[in-house]
């Protein structure tokens, strides 16, 4: 399956696959209702080019502004409707995998907005080239390569007019800033970003290995976080004492093992250091990771919690 927006990746995407794959493709695009005609225009042509193709589509259109979650951003909520999408149709299709279209500038613009945001290991890893069911198979070209392939073959796509808009903190690294970058600095700066992110990905491999040995040794077989009775709302918890004799490194490799289990939004180095600092301590305390999850800390325990659940539990 191929997650095709219409945009020149996802064109260049769509013939490369239709071109050399022998196997049966569909074409998946999500209607986002963000852009009014624009956004409706984009569906249309995604359906014309895969029946002018000979490809099955799945169209879906979604109000995403009227879903999105109490406090969550525009760019994240549609991030998050879309991958649920993906994954929706390509069980409905039974897919292989599902095809993503970034490229090399993608990678280039992830890794330096997480680390420009202050995140770890894991941010400035960039994106991954296969996860779960999803894989990218462009990530090695560049957004300049893949437009003079189209042009080349006489293919059209389309462009999204809010990709301009500099106000939004990922254009304005695309526009503004990394074209700065390789204009004041390095002309090879994406391919170095690029490659800086590969290495990193050792390193995250091996701290996601490392972080998830310390949280089994460290967890507490049973769902009752402080002692409440069914552990309702219980996610899991921890022996404080083993985290209290863990390094502040190794804690903090814990914690973030914990977000990425309960697929939680990563957190900040900073609120990870403030964390981990109450962790070291004997008092209680609740710590809000994100909207839905709080960490408890009792005397011997850390939980994890489900925080939309009876106030009994907070005594």
């Amino acid at each position: 399956m191929l997650a095709v927006s219409g945009g020149g990746d996802s064109m260049a995407l769509l013939w490369l696959f239709r071109t050399f794959y022998e196997g049966k493709v569909v074409v998946a695009h999500l209607e986002h209702g963000i852009r009014g005609e624009d956004s409706l225009s984009d569906a249309r042509f995604v359906e014309k080019m895969a029946a002018l193709w000979g490809l099955e589509a799945k169209i879906r259109h979604l109000d995403v502004p009227r879903l999105l979650k109490k406090g969550e951003s525009l760019e994240a909520g549609g991030r998050r409707l879309r991958y649920a999408f993906l994954e929706s149709v390509a069980k409905e299709c039974a897919a292989l995998g599902v095809a993503l279209g970034h490229n090399k500038e993608d990678v280039a613009e992830t890794v330096l907005f997480n680390l420009l945001r202050g995140s770890g290991v894991r941010g400035v890893a960039g994106m991954p080239e296969r996860r779960g069911i999803f894989f990218r198979p462009l990530l090695s070209c560049s957004r300049e390569f893949l437009r003079a392939l189209l042009n080349c073959r006489g293919i059209q796509w389309r462009e999204d007019l809010s990709n301009s808009d500099n106000d939004c903190t990922r254009n304005f690294i695309r526009n503004e800033l990394l074209p700065l970058v390789g204009k004041k600095i390095n002309a090879r700066a994406i391919d170095h970003l690029v490659a800086f992110a590969e290495e990193m990905r050792y390193y995250r491999e091996e701290e996601e290995a490392c972080g998830a040995a310390l949280l089994d040794a460290a967890k507490i077989d049973d769902r009752e976080p402080h002692g409440v009775e069914g552990g309702e709302g219980g996610m899991w918890s921890v022996d404080r004492e083993k985290l209290r004799a863990l390094s502040p490194r190794e804690r903090a490799i814990l914690v973030r093992e914990a977000g990425r289990r309960f697929e939680g939004r990563a957190l900040s180095r900073e609120r990870v250091r403030v964390l981990t600092r109450l962790m070291e301590g004997r008092g209680k305390f609740e710590f809000q990771w994100e909207k839905g999850v709080s960490i408890w800390g009792s005397k011997d325990r850390i939980s994890w919690v489900n925080v939309g659940i009876d106030e009994k539990m907070k005594r």
